[in-house]
């Protein structure tokens, strides 16, 4: 069917009211809440608002110098309610003493590096102890914790660090941890471990640190206990507040068989051009942080989401390749900051392709250009929204909605919804329920109008005129609702 074709059936599906109604009619109806927009003007205004948020999104460059001289090695007996020991406290109940004392015949200890930059050749020659670190399959493999402090930096390159599970080996990162050709990995010998529920060794980066990953390789690392599901960051309370949020620059690495790749809290982060595959969790989790998360391709996220992000977060996930997620592929949630989500593709999602629930009405979301195709439920579903631009996506196969957004309490919008084009989807094609201020037009239907609606909702009672408008007429348009129907709140 021609789109011309189209257009003419769509409208004839209402009765013939639309077609029966000339756009004077329309525009002298003082009852429909439909204003005609001048689509130059609104182009105007668009890419004005689209710059405002750019430069709002902005994630800066991250260069991180190393700390001068050599460092010193030396070992920290590890107490768990004592002054200094914060950085070891949140880790008591999650296994890891349990473990280290499975290996360890004294008080648990870690290494610790102070005061410079060491290798990982130059810790070995220093510690030269192979029950802390021993040469193991061209690498190195840890037996014992080890703590970065603020004022040094371990520099893993062009080798492999294997951090041994069955000893309760962990990283605990306070100054700058540096990963270039190398790889980390969990090693597990097969031994039981001491602990009453499975352990893995994992990275934590309190604030203040920096951490570089660069055309490297993780394996193996996390579990899901409380800021051990990989590669985490966060701020302690015993952390003041002038202590710079952490600092992460991870590009061009592999990250697999995780329970998260990267759960990040108050973090600066630019990620780009990695591979995240056999995630348990999340390949990305990051609340209240400032993020770039641009060319990385994520397969194969078992339980929940491929990418979250929540709080007081800002920044943009663009390029990105998200592939079997077994919740959402992108997953915004209690956002209070601005985002864009531009030119990803996103394929054979589980649930739905975008999952927004609950933004303030601060919140600027810009949804642009991107490629959403066979998820199982509606390919972008929405609830608890204000400002939302969804525009220019390509929507192609679901059995749900191509665009739905229920709101329980009203949203005062704008809502925009122009430019995509939608294709092969089960039941209607937009749904907005509780939003006062929508606008829609340019829209490419691609379905059968004898068999579905294409909008219903708030927009079912003025379907016909604004198909007419926006199809027929080729007009932008904006809907004012004073009513509007609302979603039950849950629970």
């Amino acid at each position: 069917m021609s789109l011309s074709s189209f257009k003419r059936s769509a409208l004839g599906l209402f009765g013939g009211l639309a077609l029966a109604l000339g756009s004077g009619a329309l525009q002298a109806d003082s009852r429909l809440p439909l204003v005609v927009l001048d689509s130059a003007d609104q182009q105007g205004q668009l890419s004005e608002q689209r710059a405002r948020l750019e430069a709002a999104t902005a994630v800066p460059e991250l260069a991180f110098r190393t700390p001068a001289g050599r460092a010193e090695v030396s070992l920290l007996t590890m107490y768990s309610a004592q002054q200094g020991s914060w950085p070891f406290e949140p880790f008591v109940h999650n296994g890891l003493f349990r473990a280290i004392a499975g290996y360890q015949n004294q008080h648990p200890r870690a290494v610790v590096i102070q005061g410079g930059s060491i290798s990982l050749q130059q810790l070995h020659a220093q510690l030269n102890n192979e029950r802390i670190l021993s040469r193991h399959e061209g690498g190195y493999l840890l037996h014992y914790p080890l703590m970065i402090d603020p004022d040094a930096a371990l520099l893993i390159e062009g080798t492999q660090l294997h951090l041994h599970s069955y000893s309760g080996t962990a990283l605990i990162n306070r100054g700058l941890l540096s990963l270039r050709q190398a790889s980390l990995i969990g090693y597990s010998d097969g031994r039981p471990h001491a602990t009453d529920r499975p352990y893995r060794p994992f990275l934590m980066n309190w604030a203040g640190s920096r951490l570089r990953i660069e055309d490297s390789q993780l394996e193996r690392l996390g579990y899901n206990e409380h800021l051990s599901r990989g590669v985490t960051s966060a701020r302690s309370t015993q952390q003041a507040a002038s202590v710079a949020p952490v600092q992460m620059l991870i590009s061009g690495s592999r990250f697999e068989d995780m329970s998260v790749g990267l759960d990040l809290t108050q973090t600066l982060a630019r990620v780009t051009g990695n591979h995240f595959s056999d995630m348990q969790q999340y390949a990305l989790d990051a609340s209240d942080s400032r993020l770039l998360v641009k060319g990385n391709r994520i397969e194969d996220v078992r339980n929940i989401s491929a990418i979250r992000v929540s709080g007081r977060s800002l920044g943009r996930l663009e390029n990105n390749r998200i592939f079997r997620a077994s919740k959402s592929a992108i997953e915004l949630s209690a956002l209070d900051g601005n985002l864009i989500v531009r030119d990803n593709q996103i394929g054979a999602s589980a649930g739905y392709g975008l999952l927004l629930r609950d933004m303030t009405p601060a919140t600027g979301l810009l949804i642009e250009d991107n490629l959403i195709g066979n998820s199982r439920l509606s390919a972008i579903d929405g609830a608890g929204l204000h400002q939302v631009s969804i525009i220019g996506n390509r929507i192609i196969g679901t059995p749900e909605y191509a665009i739905s957004i229920r709101n329980s309490e009203a949203g005062s919008g704008p809502l925009r919804l122009t430019g995509n084009h939608l294709e092969r989807i089960g039941k209607a094609m937009i749904r907005v329920q509780g939003m006062h201020n929508l606008v829609l037009g340019a829209n490419d239907y691609r379905a059968n109008p004898v068999q579905q609606n294409l909008l219903i909702g708030d927009l079912l009672p003025f379907q016909a005129p604004l198909l007419d408008m926006t199809l027929r007429q080729g007009r932008l348009v904006e809907l004012e609702l004073e009513r509007v129907s609302l979603l039950p709140a849950e629970g």
